[in-house]
């Protein structure tokens, strides 16, 4: 192992600066947008929705795990859910306009209502963007093929060329931070729920960029979580 730190103190230093590194012109630019798109509007059922555990039992049971029931899961409350978790942050931080807005893209492997496959997730609104069939081989979608054995797959977007418009490397540094929060927070309504979740960074944009429109700058995957329903021992 290094000890010398010199390199990994001057990446924390840059993070303090608030002049653009590219031409800080995200103003003209736009991600590109989902025509095709259909609307979805999930309307889970109360009980669906209701905690089985409070924050106190969430905190003490919650556990990484890579195994999985192979039951499916009601995507329509994973869609309330991370639509709930993005409004949130656009009302806490403030920042959708100057910084840009957070983006979540469900990839639900196995569905118990809504039809399996890709769909987005804005804090205006939830879209069914493909079907199963277009997601390829799904253990693609992560660095360790037993994320793709859960019954589905959330991962969040930011808008990086509009954070460092507005704040430099400080852009990237909030973006990264709004998207951890988003990602605990949708996390630990699922284990509330009594269903489980590993949150990972290994997920592997590339595999669905055409389909997400990811150009790893005015959209791009930060943080990722899976969820399912617990194994049953």
């Amino acid at each position: 192992m290094r000890s010398d730190v010199t390199s990994m103190t001057a990446v924390l230093e840059g993070f303090a600066s608030r002049t653009s590194t590219s031409d800080g012109r995200a103003a003209e630019r736009r991600p590109v947008p989902f025509p095709d798109a259909v609307p979805v509007e999930p309307d889970p059922a109360a009980d669906d929705l209701r905690p089985v555990h409070d924050l106190r039992d969430t905190l003490r049971r919650r556990r990484s795990s890579l195994r999985y029931a192979p039951e499916p899961v009601r995507t329509g409350l994973i869609l309330s859910l991370l639509g709930e978790v993005v409004r949130r942050d656009r009302d806490d931080w403030g920042l959708d306009a100057a910084a840009g807005p957070l983006e979540g893209f469900v990839f639900a492997l196995r569905s118990e209502d809504e039809a399996p496959g890709l769909y987005r997730v804005t804090a205006e609104g939830s879209w069914h963007l493909a079907g199963l069939d277009a997601l390829g081989p799904v253990e693609n979608l992560g660095v360790q093929r037993e994320f793709s054995t859960a019954a589905g797959i959330v991962a969040l977007y930011a808008n990086l060329d509009q954070a460092d418009t507005w704040a430099g490397a400080h852009g990237y540094r909030v973006s990264a931070s709004r998207v951890a929060m988003a990602t605990y927070d949708l996390n630990f309504r699922i284990q509330a729920l009594g269903l489980v979740g590993t949150l990972f960074g290994g997920f592997i944009p590339s595999s669905v960029h055409r389909l997400v429109h990811s150009d790893g700058a005015s959209r791009h995957s930060l943080l990722a979580t899976t969820y399912a329903r617990p194994v049953q021992d």
